[in-house]
């Protein structure tokens, strides 16, 4: 290999750090302003009438969509034109330690895709 080819990949490399450090960075802000709320809470608060729900949904927000099991859950993840922005679905267990994984799988997809909310949506049958 030439030198010019060595070079390129170690700046690929030094780059890759940099943005994982940078992702690091945005997950832990998020992880540190999460809140939990239903919305009857932030209907009761006055925070929202019925029909400004639709509006309260930005573009900073991610919108998880939870497949609720009897033993595995599955979450995907979209933003808020319906894009999907997980590969796939994430499964994940019903203990403590799957609903952390979980957690963790949407601050990872938060940071990646720039946003700073996330909302979770139940779906049933």
């Amino acid at each position: 290999m030439n030198v010019n080819g060595k070079r390129k990949k170690n700046q690929v490399v030094t780059a890759n750090i940099f943005e994982q450090q940078e992702l690091l960075k945005k997950a832990e802000v998020i992880r540190a302003n999460l809140t939990a709320s239903t919305w009857r809470e932030l209907e009761t608060n006055g925070k929202f009438d019925k029909n400004e729900k639709l509006s309260f949904i930005s573009d900073d927000m991610l919108i998880l969509g939870c497949d609720v099991g009897s033993e595995t859950h599955y979450l995907r993840a979209i933003d808020t034109r319906g894009r999907e922005l997980s590969k796939s679905a994430f499964p994940f267990s019903n203990d403590s330690e799957g609903f952390q994984s979980a957690k963790e799988w949407a601050v990872t997809i938060a940071a990646e895709n720039n946003k700073n909310q996330i909302v979770l949506n139940f779906l049933d049958n």
